[in-house]
This record gives C-alpha cells, sequence and structure tokens, in this order.
C-alpha cells in the first residue's frame, strides 16, 4: 500500500533538506524554515509509522541515518561559534566516545549497533535541536553548557544501559525501567 511509504519518503525528504543546509546561509530565514521543516519530518515519521503500522526495521535504520546526517550537518555549520570555546569541544569528544562507546557495547552484547529511544536521549535530541534556533535571540555560554550537560548525562545513560542490559530494548524508557514496564 502505497501511504505506508509516506514514513520513510519523509525521513528521505530530511535528508534531502540537510544537504540543502549545507549551502544555505547560517543564519537565515530559508535555513531556519527548512531546519524546522526537518524536526516536522522528524517527528512525522516516527509518528505516521506507528500510526499506519508501517514501522519496519529499514525505516527506524533510515530515521537514524537521517539524524545522524542532520546532526553531522549542523556541527559542522555550527563549528565556527563551537570552536570559539575549546571546553565545549572537549564535552562535544566526550560525548562522542560515550555514544560510540555504547553502540559499540551494543554491537557486541546483542549483535546490532543502534541507539536507544531513553527519555534523557529525547530530551538531549529536543535541545540540541532547539539550540541553532536559540543563537539569534542568545548565545548565552550558559546554554551551550548545559546542552552538553544533559547530553553528557544521556550518552552515559545510554552506555550504562547497553553494559548492563539483559537483552536489546531500543525503547527501553530509561535505565530505571526493567523490561516494558517502568518501575517509576
Amino acid at each position: 500500500m502505497a501511504v505506508k511509504k509516506i514514513p520513510n519518503l519523509l525521513t528521505g525528504l530530511r535528508f534531502g533538506l540537510t544537504v540543502l543546509l549545507l549551502f544555505l546561509p547560517f543564519p537565515g530565514t530559508l535555513f531556519f524554515f527548512l531546519y524546522l521543516v526537518c524536526g516536522l519530518t522528524d517527528i512525522l515519521d516516527g509518528w505516521l509509522a506507528r500510526r499506519l503500522h508501517a514501522s519496519t526495521v529499514f525505516g527506524a535504520r533510515l530515521d537514524s541515518a537521517a539524524d545522524f546526517c542532520l546532526v553531522c550537518t549542523m556541527l559542522f555549520r555550527l563549528w565556527p561559534l563551537l570552536a570559539q570555546a575549546p571546553g565545549v569541544l572537549l564535552w562535544v569528544a566526550a560525548i562522542s566516545l560515550l555514544r560510540l562507546g555504547a553502540a559499540c557495547i551494543a554491537r557486541a552484547r546483542f549483535g546490532r549497533f543502534g541507539c536507544l529511544h531513553t527519555r534523557a536521549n529525547k530530551l538531549a535530541g529536543l535541545l540540541l535541536f532547539l539550540y541553532p534556533l536559540s543563537l539569534p535571540f542568545t548565545q548565552s555560554p550558559a546554554v551551550l553548557l548545559s546542552l552538553c550537560l544533559v547530553a553528557a548525562l544521556s550518552a552515559a545513560e545510554e552506555l550504562l544501559i547497553e553494559c548492563t542490559a539483559t537483552e536489546w530494548d531500543a525503547n527501553r524508557a530509561s535505565i530505571f525501567q526493567r523490561n516494558r514496564r517502568s518501575i517509576l
């Protein structure tokens, strides 16, 4: 059924828009508009996939790849700003190492690379998405440091989960959750 292809088409659109973001002036109205559309496609693709009963392993991996490309593009575009704060670069490197470690442990223990959809990862993703949108209003180092703190804590939680889990569960909500039912 063609309707079930819509989530993957939205994810594919995010890939194309991400490439465009590399060439648009930052900051700029068109840049921010397309960036917001990228965020909207990220929300809609998963929601529609669940709603249409069209969730697939391929779709989940495609979504993760599109998210990764968008994050890399934004790091590239924000690099001039980030490079002014060497402490932030160390945070980004540490967070990257934690995430890489978690992915490698998941691969070794469960036979797959992957990111968990924990609440902390979702919060870190939301804050990371909102950060570029906040730049026209504030360039406070406190905003960036808060983002780094949340991202570091979410990465550390993911690493702990990968080290202690008895089975792979991409939708585990937190370190405090045992199976699908949360303790909290």
